[in-house]
C-alpha cells in the first residue's frame, strides 16, 4: 500500500479514506474505514469513464446487482454512491494475497490448499449465479486469500465496462484473455458456465504454477484458449476429472458450482493453506494494521520502523504456528472490545421491513463458523441456506428478521444485547434460537438449524450472537426504490374507508409480522393485506392470471386463487426482481357466513388497488 497522494480524497461517502492500495484502467482502489471501525476496500472509478452517461447506467445496475452478493467466499459490497463525480463502492476488506501472489512467491498448492480453493470458489460461484449475475472476469488477481479460504472480489463490476467501445480501445474485450472460456473470447452470450470455465483455468493454475493458456501474446493466448486443450497431466488425480470438465470447450458440458463443491469430498487431504501462503496472509494483515494506525499519516522511513514491523509478522507467526487465534494481530497486550458491549438491539419498523436477510449470512457474519451454501431468499423477512460447518456437517439454516417467534418461547438462560435468548423450536431434528424486539405479535430475530444429526442449539445460539452483532453494529439494508413495496407499512397501506366498505363493518389493524396486516371483524371475516419481496407465482399453473380493475394497476401480472369456502387471494406483481421473484402486493378475503366467492374477490381488488394508490403516492 502507498500513502494517499494529494489528488485523492479524504474520504467516501461515511468511510475515511487510509491508504492507496492499487489502481488500474478502470479506477483506483483505497483503504478505508467505516464509522464502526470496518475496514472496507473502495474502489474509485476514472472521472473520464464517468462522463459516459451509459457507463454510468450500467455501472448504477451492476452496483445494485453486486449488493445481492452476500453468501461465503465473496467480499460483499457495503456502500456506494455512483452518482459521484467519481463514482465508487465499497466493498468488505479482504487482508491477505491474491492468488497470483501466492502461486508466484510460493508455488503450486498442495492438496489440501487446492481442496479449500475449490470449495470456496465453488460457493462463491453459487452466492454470484444465485444473485443472477456473471462474473466476467475471474482471474488469479480477483481471488484473495484468507485464514477462511478464497475470497472472490469485483463481481459484476466487468460488465459496466462491456458493449461500449467508448469505453475501451476499438476492439478490445472486457476481462482477462488466459482466464477467459472459449465463449467470451469469441464475444458470443455468456452463461454461468462461463464462469466455471475461469474457475477451471485458476485451479489448473493453482495445482501446477503455470496458466494454461498464456501465450507470447494476447492473439495466441485467446487462440489457446479457443482451440488448445489444456494440459491437467501434473493435477492431482482426485481432482483431475472435475478440472478437465470445468475447461470443457462445450458450456454444456461443465459441471455446475454446487457439482463442483461436491467434488472435493473426494480430497481426503485436510483443507487449509501451505504455511508459506499462511505467512503471506498474516503479513497482509499486519501491514493493513500499520496503515490503520497511520491513519492516512505519511509512515516513516523504511529503515526506521522495519525492526517494529518485523517484529509484529513474526509475533503473529508464532502465534500461527502455536496454534493461537488467527485473527489477532497486536502491538500490545489488550484484548479486543466487545462490540456489543454497552448496546441494546433498537430497530423501527422500517428499519426492520428493510433489512437484507441473506447479508446475515455473509462470511464476514457467521465465517468463523463454517459457510453458506448457496443463500436464497425465501422473502424480505427469511434467507435459508444449508450451511457447511467446520466438521463437515450441512445442516440446513433459515435466518428470519421481523417474523413472529414460533414454539413457547421459553427462556434458554442466556442473553444477548440484555435480551433473553428465547428457545423457540417447533419440530423435532432442529433447534430455534430467537430474541423478542415486539410484544404484541411477538415478532423479532430468529435462527433455525434443521435436518442435522446430533445436538446443535449451540451452533443456533452462537449463529444468533453473531446475527445480532451484525445487526447491532451495521445494519445491513436491502437497496430498493422509493416506490417499493418492501418500505411499506401493510397496515397503513391502504384507506381504512376501503377496508370498511370491503368488510361491511369498521376495523383496526392488526400487524401480523413486520410485512404483514390483518383487520378483523367478529362475525364478518377479515381482509389481510402483505407487502413483500417473494417468489412469483404468475407462472404457477395452481394461479389464475387476471386483469384487476380493468388494468388500471399496470401492465404487470395479477392471480388469484379461491377456495371452496369462499376465501379469495389476490396478488399483484409490482416489480420484478432477480430470477423467480418480484416485490408483490397480497390481498386475502375471507367472508364468514358468505359463499360468494365474487363478493370476496371484488373485496380483494377493492383493497388491492387502494394500496397501489397509496403506494403512488411515496
Amino acid at each position: 500500500m502507498q500513502p494517499l497522494g494529494p489528488h485523492d480524497p479524504l474520504s467516501a461517502g461515511r468511510h475515511r479514506l487510509i491508504a492507496l492500495i492499487g489502481q488500474g484502467a478502470m479506477g483506483r482502489v483505497l483503504l478505508g474505514r467505516s464509522p464502526d471501525g470496518r475496514l472496507v476496500a473502495v474502489k474509485m472509478i476514472h472521472r473520464h469513464l464517468a462522463r459516459n452517461p451509459e457507463f454510468r447506467a450500467r455501472f448504477r445496475m451492476e452496483v445494485q446487482s453486486s449488493q445481492r452478493v452476500t453468501g461465503a467466499y465473496t467480499a460483499a459490497v457495503m456502500d456506494a454512491d455512483p452518482d459521484a463525480p467519481e463514482p465508487w463502492l465499497a466493498s468488505v476488506f479482504v487482508a491477505g494475497p491474491s492468488l497470483r501472489e501466492a502461486i508466484d512467491q510460493s508455488g503450486p498448492m498442495p492438496p489440501g490448499g487446492l481442496r479449500l480453493l475449490t470449495a470456496g470458489l465453488a460457493s462463491a460461484l453459487m452466492e454470484i449465479h444465485r444473485a443472477g449475475m456473471v462474473h466476467r472476469d475471474l482471474k488469479p488477481s480477483n481471488v484473495l486469500l484468507t485464514d477462511d479460504g478464497p475470497s472472490v472480489i469485483d463481481f459484476g463490476i466487468a460488465r459496466a465496462l462491456e458493449g461500449d467501445t467508448q469505453l475501451t480501445t476499438t476492439g478490445s474485450l472486457v476481462g482477462s484473455p488466459a482466464f477467459m472460456s472459449p465463449e467470451q473470447a469469441e464475444g458470443r452470450p455468456l452463461t454461468t458456465a462461463s464462469d466455471v470455465f475461469s474457475v477451471g483455468a485458476m485451479l489448473l493454475l493453482a495445482a501446477t504454477g503455470e496458466s494454461p493458456f498464456l501465450g507470447a501474446s494476447t492473439p495466441q493466448t485467446l487462440y489457446n484458449v479457443v482451440h488448445n486443450r489444456a494440459d491437467t497431466s501434473r493435477v492431482p488425480p482426485v481432482l483431475r476429472a472435475v478440472v478437465d470438465a470445468c475447461l470443457d470447450k462445450n458450456p454444456a458440458y461443465r459441471p455446475t458450482p454446487l457439482q463442483l463443491l461436491e467434488s472435493v469430498e473426494a480430497v481426503t487431504a485436510r483443507p487449509g493453506w501451505s504455511g508459506a501462503v499462511r505467512q503471506q496472509i498474516v503479513q497482509a494483515r499486519a501491514d493493513a494494521q500499520r496503515w490503520v494506525m497511520l491513519d492516512g499519516r505519511m509512515p516513516e522511513p523504511e529503515k526506521r520502523r522495519q525492526p517494529a514491523r518485523g517484529a509484529v509478522i513474526a509475533a503473529a507467526v508464532t502465534l500461527l504456528v502455536a496454534g493461537g487465534a488467527t485473527a489477532v494481530l497486536l502491538t500490545r497486550t489488550e484484548s479486543a472490545p466487545d462490540p456489543l458491549a454497552n448496546k441494546t438491539l433498537e430497530l423501527s419498523d422500517e428499519q426492520l421491513r428493510l433489512v437484507d436477510t441473506c447479508q446475515l449470512l455473509g462470511t464476514d457474519v457467521v465465517g468463523t463458523l463454517g459457510h453458506s451454501i448457496e443463500p436464497m431468499l425465501t422473502n424480505s423477512s427469511v434467507c435459508h441456506t444449508q450451511f457447511m460447518t467446520a466438521d463437515g456437517k450441512k445442516p440446513d439454516m433459515t435466518v428470519s428478521v421481523g417474523t413472529v417467534l414460533g414454539g413457547q418461547a421459553k427462556e434458554s438462560g442466556i442473553s444477548v444485547v440484555g435480551k433473553p435468548v428465547l428457545d423457540t423450536t417447533t419440530e423435532s431434528r432442529s433447534c430455534a434460537r430467537g430474541i423478542a424486539l415486539r410484544a404484541q405479535p411477538r415478532i423479532g430475530v430468529e435462527v433455525k438449524i434443521g435436518l442435522a444429526d446430533g445436538d446443535v442449539c449451540e451452533l443456533a445460539s452462537t449463529v444468533l450472537q453473531a446475527v445480532v452483532t451484525r445487526l447491532t453494529t451495521d445494519l445491513p439494508t436491502v437497496s430498493v426504490p422509493k416506490q417499493s413495496v418492501v418500505r411499506l407499512d401493510p397496515c397503513t397501506s391502504v384507506d381504512p374507508a376501503i377496508i370498511e366498505t370491503a368488510m361491511g363493518a369498521k376495523a383496526d389493524p392488526s400487524p401480523e409480522n413486520i410485512h404483514s396486516c390483518t383487520w378483523k371483524v367478529s362475525g364478518h371475516g377479515l381482509v389481510t393485506v402483505r407487502t413483500a419481496e417473494e417468489p412469483r407465482v404468475d407462472d404457477n399453473s395452481r394461479y389464475t392470471n387476471i386483469v384487476v380493475n380493468g388494468g388500471t394497476l399496470g401492465d404487470l401480472a395479477s392471480t388469484r386463487i379461491t377456495t371452496t369456502s369462499g376465501v379469495c387471494t389476490t396478488i399483484h406483481l409490482v416489480r420484478p426482481t432477480i430470477e423467480d421473484r418480484g416485490e408483490l402486493i397480497t390481498v386475502m378475503v375471507v367472508r364468514v357466513g358468505q359463499n360468494d366467492i365474487e363478493a370476496a374477490c371484488a373485496a380483494t381488488e377493492s383493497v388491492l388497488g387502494g394500496v397501489v394508490d397509496r403506494l403512488r403516492k411515496y
